[in-house]
């Protein structure tokens, strides 16, 4: 009796656990079909996208001045000429463009695109644009200013004839094209039509407060469409606080801003940031002619001397890139990776003892030269007020004294146009154009005179193979850092604001904003 009970026992606990064995596989089959489907579920992506711009001047687009409508509208209208993420020279309508003359240049349209309307752009077009931008003051008018008329030499050749030689002329070819036949017979600028153009989207609405585009289905690179986002909104705002608050609560997925405290209005939770380096440089330029800036071991000792980083950190709250030369705004003819400020106070010293100066009574002292110098900077800009103190710290810290002279506007400009400073803050606006003549070419602000430096960018004006160009640059830019002319500081940050909800790859540069719009979604 108690071996049956025992038997029994036995046959339980085998019955059990060949029961809580297929329970178990069971249940990871069941977990596992679950994954299985759940990984092959696919995401549900909107089919739409939604931006947001303020102060907004004008929807036309040859009129606006509005920088966030201009980069929103690259998806609709189209250049001749395009830049890469590196900023360099790609065809969009043109195939080709030559120089023929120091004066003249050719450009072949592609024919076979198609405006939105189906009709195909022609030389017309271009010509068309071009006397649209010279008859009135617009954001193009640089571009155009050195174009003293243009030939539509036949359907798809246009000729450029220019009032004097431009360097590298073909980047000013960056407008947007408008159809000439779309406006036949009434004025652009005051035309209630909804403009057409030649992009991958096109614009199917205009409101009071809110711009609608819609994709061009015959767009003729297929490649490049989003596949998912057939709508963009626009939505326009009379302040960019208004801005700020949608985009934080989840009612725009995207904005740009180059303000510096944009976290003050969004908080820092809830979306990423993409920084890339703005087009406002700021520097210090030496008086080459000056008697003591005329010598090249006070400007490099100077250059040593300042820690970029430490203005950067204290005035601009980090909010502002360092700088290492005029062309580091992520152009490809100046290698990013050299991005080091060169702050070294105590090689700053050496340079001047090797130069012959000595440091003796707290002052340097050269054949009866005293090393004491006078920045001056514009008093009504009150950021750059503080930098040139701050500048002052720090040259004092190895034993120059320096006087800054906070000057009137009308005197800082007399300073700019007659070059008899010693030193000068200033600042510019990078063009696109990589071309660097006022830094070092003819009359250029520093009085700064090398027959080597003016060789290289006479000849570089007229080179078409990249390669041959990076070289001439490489060495154009070796001489003149070591010349020292100028002291690069810093420059502005721009800050592409994207919500969590909004995915892609993004690499945007101050050309171009949407860059890979291809790869963007709306989850």
């Amino acid at each position: 009796m108690k071996f049956k009970n025992i038997k029994f026992v036995f046959v339980g606990i085998v019955v059990f656990i060949v029961i809580f064995a297929v329970f178990r596989v069971t249940s990871k089959n069941k977990k596992k079909q679950s994954n299985e489907t759940t990984d092959a579920k696919e995401v549900v992506y909107q089919d739409n996208i939604r931006l947001g711009i303020s102060n907004l001047d004008s929807t036309n687009p040859l009129k606006t001045k509005n920088k966030q409508l201009m980069d929103i509208y690259q998806l609709v209208y189209e250049p001749l000429i395009s830049l890469d993420s590196q900023y360099r020279i790609k065809l969009c309508l043109a195939t080709e463009y030559a120089k023929t003359s120091a004066n003249t240049y050719i450009v072949k349209i592609d024919n076979s695109v198609k405006w939105s309307d189906g009709t195909s752009v022609t030389a017309n077009d271009v010509k068309y644009t071009v006397d649209l931008l010279k008859s009135t003051n617009n954001i193009y008018s640089e571009n155009v200013k050195n174009i003293a008329s243009v030939e539509a030499i036949d359907n798809s050749t246009v000729k450029f004839n220019l009032t004097e030689e431009t360097y590298f002329f073909e980047y000013n070819l960056i407008f947007p094209i408008m159809s000439q036949n779309y406006y036949k017979g009434e004025d652009f600028f005051t035309s209630e039509k909804l403009p057409i153009g030649t992009g991958m989207y096109k614009v199917s609405s205009i409101f009071p407060s809110q711009i609608i585009l819609e994709k061009n289905e015959d767009y003729r690179e297929k490649d490049k469409m989003n596949k998912n986002i057939k709508t963009i909104y626009i939505n326009i705002f009379n302040e960019v606080g208004e801005v700020y608050n949608s985009f934080k609560i989840g009612n725009i997925d995207a904005m740009t801003t180059n303000s510096m405290s944009y976290e003050d209005y969004i908080g820092t939770m809830g979306y990423y940031v993409k920084e890339f380096r703005g087009r406002e440089y700021d520097f210090l330029s030496f008086n080459c002619k000056d008697y003591l800036m005329s010598e090249k071991s006070v400007r490099q000792a100077i250059n040593y001397a300042i820690d970029r980083d430490n203005i950067v950190s204290t005035i601009y709250n980090n909010k502002y890139f360092t700088s290492s030369y005029a062309l580091d705004y992520g152009s490809f003819l100046y290698n990013s990776n050299n991005t080091s400020s060169g702050y070294n106070p105590e090689k700053a010293k050496e340079i001047l003892n090797n130069d012959g100066w000595s440091y003796t009574n707290n002052r340097w002292r050269k054949k009866g030269k005293i090393l004491s110098v006078t920045i001056s900077v514009n008093s009504s800009n009150s950021q750059r007020c503080e930098v040139a103190k701050n500048i002052k710290t720090q040259l004092e810290e190895i034993g120059i004294p320096v006087n800054v002279a906070e000057v009137s506007d009308s005197q800082y400009q007399y300073y700019l146009k007659n070059k008899n400073y010693q030193i000068l803050l200033t600042g510019v606006y990078n063009s696109y154009n990589p071309e660097l003549t006022y830094f070092y070419g003819e009359g250029n602000i520093a009085n700064y005179k090398s027959e080597e430096v003016q060789d290289i960018i006479d000849d570089v004006k007229n080179i078409n193979d990249m390669k041959v160009l990076e070289e001439k640059y490489k060495n154009l830019v070796s001489i003149t850092k070591d010349d020292c002319a100028y002291v690069s500081l810093y420059r502005n940050k721009v800050f592409l604001l994207i919500n969590q909800n909004v995915i892609g790859s993004f690499s945007p540069n101050c050309f171009g904003v949407f860059n890979n719009f291809e790869s963007w979604n709306r989850e």
